[in-house]
C-alpha cells in the first residue's frame, strides 16, 4: 500500500509504504502525485516513510519505478528514505551513491530530522511553473459513453503533442443520506463509539466509490495512450463526496489547484450528475469558469 502524506511543500512529495506496493499503487498514487509536480516544477523531492511491516514491491511496480526513476532522472532534487527495514537501508545506501542528487536514510526514530532535511533550503528553490511551455487539461470523467468521448475528442486534438499535461476527474457521487449523520444518543460512550462506526461506513462507501470509477478511469487513461500521450503525463483524481449537487464547484476547485487551463466534460442526456441539476454542469462551468477554456463535448 502506498499512501501520500501530506504536509509538505509544493515541491516535496511525501509517501508512506506499508505491507506491499503493488503495480496498482504506483499507478493510482505515486506516478500521478510525482507526474503532476514534475509538471509544475523543475526540480522536486521525494520522501518515503517505510513502515516495519513493508513486505516488498510487487516486480510489477518496480518496473514502474524504473521508469519513472530514469525518464526525470536529473529532476529529482533529493531523496530521503525513512525506514528500520535493514536490507532496504542497505540498498538504498549502495544505489545512493549513482543517484544524481542528496540521497540519505533515517531510522523511523529520526522522522523529524528527516522532514527537516528532505524541506531544507525548498523555499530557496526557483518556484516558477512550467506554465509557459505546458499546456494543462482537466476532463471530468464518470460511467457514460459521452465521457469516453469527450476523452477521446481530447486525445485526438493533442494526438502528437509532448507539452500536454492531462488530469483525469471523477467526481465522487453524494453520500447516501442514512451515511450522513445520525440522532445522537443520550449516553457519550454510546454517542462516540456510533459516531466512530459511522465514520467507517463512511469511509468504506467512499473506497467502494473510488473502486468502482477505477474503470472508467482506466478506460479513459488507455484512449489517451492510444493517442500517443505518456502515462506519465495522464494523472487521476477524485474530488471528495458532495454533500450539495455543486459539480461545477468542485470541477473549477480541482483545476485551480492543480493549475489547468482548459476543462472538458461531455454532454450526456442522463446520468446522475444530470438528475442533482435542472442545467448541464457544462453550462455551469461556462457561467463561472471565468479565466477558462470549457469545451463542453457533445
Amino acid at each position: 500500500m502506498l499512501e501520500v502524506l501530506e504536509g509538505f511543500p509544493p515541491t516535496v512529495m511525501g509517501f508512506a509504504c506499508k505491507n506491499q506496493v503493488t503495480k496498482g499503487d504506483y499507478e493510482h498514487v505515486f506516478i500521478p502525485t510525482v507526474a503532476q509536480a514534475l509538471a509544475d516544477y523543475q526540480k522536486v523531492r521525494l520522501y518515503f516513510q517505510i513502515d516495519p511491516n513493508f513486505s516488498g514491491v510487487e516486480p510489477r511496480a518496480l518496473w514502474e519505478d524504473f521508469k519513472l526513476g530514469m525518464e526525470y532522472l536529473f529532476r529529482w532534487d533529493r531523496i530521503a528514505v525513512v525506514t528500520d527495514v535493514e536490507w532496504i537501508r542497505h540498498t538504498f545506501k549502495a544505489f545512493s551513491c549513482v543517484i544524481p542528487c542528496a540521497a540519505k536514510v533515517f531510522r523511523l526514530d529520526e522522522v523529524s530530522t528527516a522532514k527537516d532535511w528532505v524541506v531544507e533550503g525548498v523555499a530557496e528553490q526557483e518556484s516558477t511553473t512550467l506554465m509557459n511551455s505546458t499546456e494543462k487539461f482537466l476532463i471530468a470523467v464518470e460511467e457514460s459513453a459521452a465521457s469516453l468521448k469527450a476523452v477521446s475528442y481530447v486525445g485526438q486534438i493533442i494526438r502528437g503533442r509532448t507539452d500536454v499535461y492531462v488530469r483525469l476527474l471523477h467526481v465522487l457521487p453524494p453520500i447516501p443520506p442514512g451515511l450522513l449523520e445520525f440522532g445522537g444518543a443520550e449516553q457519550p460512550q454510546l454517542e462516540q463509539r456510533l459516531s466512530g462506526e459511522l465514520r467507517q461506513d463512511q469511509a468504506r462507501w467512499i473506497e467502494t466509490a473510488k473502486r468502482n470509477a477505477h474503470a472508467s478511469l482506466d478506460k479513459a487513461t488507455a484512449i489517451l495512450l492510444q493517442c500517443g500521450l505518456s502515462s506519465h503525463k495522464v494523472s487521476t483524481s477524485f474530488s471528495s463526496p458532495i454533500h450539495r449537487p455543486d459539480v461545477a464547484h468542485e470541477v473549477l476547485k480541482v483545476a485551480q489547484t492543480w493549475k489547468c487551463g482548459t476543462l472538458v466534460v461531455g454532454r450526456h442526456p442522463r446520468s446522475w450528475i444530470r438528475e442533482l441539476r435542472s442545467t448541464h454542469v457544462g453550462e455551469d462551468l461556462v457561467r463561472k469558469g471565468q479565466g477558462f477554456a470549457i469545451w463542453v463535448v457533445e
